[in-house]
């Protein structure tokens, strides 16, 4: 019986990922059972790349493990039931200002970017062609990037930025309805 280096990396993801997939269900702490489906689809994104599916390996980690499931773990851990609410005094009053003077320069350095940026001859062709004529000349996935990251930026952060807005609002009704 011959063991190549995929098999072990076969056998060590797939136990990570039945152990992780058990913690999802068995942990009673939200936060640990979260973190432990995070590991889990890391998990199969690794599986994907044993398989050579580089892309959607990557998306998995982006879209899953990066975006969606940190934005519930954050979420979850600010809305725990059993979090003690301090709301005599604010002890971090100061900090009000300073948050809102860095994301005013946050602003300002995404503003900045968004409009000073120097795009490659590449980008700025794909940008304004058509997706199909861009697919054609650059491939499938190239053509996903450029499109998402260079052409369409503007809508895509706009969209991250109406997500952050609204898990910030379900925060606030979620701790006005838990005061009432």
């Amino acid at each position: 019986m011959h063991i190549t280096a995929t098999t072990v990396a076969f056998v060590v993801l797939a136990v990570t990922a039945v152990l992780s997939g058990l913690g999802v269900i068995l942990f009673r702490n939200a936060v640990y059972s979260a973190l432990s489906l995070i590991l889990n689809l890391f998990s199969l994104a690794l599986f994907f790349l044993l398989l050579n599916a580089l892309f959607i390996a990557v998306v998995q980690v982006l879209i899953y493990t990066g975006a969606i499931m940190v934005l519930f773990l954050f979420v979850v851990t600010m809305l725990a039931p059993d979090a003690q609410d301090t709301e005599q005094r604010d002890p971090i009053r100061w900090q009000k200002g300073v948050a809102a003077g860095l994301g005013v320069i946050l602003a300002g350095g995404l503003s900045y970017l968004l409009f000073n940026t120097v795009l490659s001859p590449a980008a700025r062709a794909s940008a304004g062609d058509s997706l199909s004529k861009t697919v054609d000349k650059f491939g499938s996935i190239q053509a996903f990037g450029m499109g998402l990251f260079h052409g369409f930026l503007f809508p895509f952060e706009v969209t991250s930025v109406l997500l952050v807005v609204a898990i910030l609002g379900a925060l606030v009704l979620g701790r006005r309805a838990s005061r009432d």
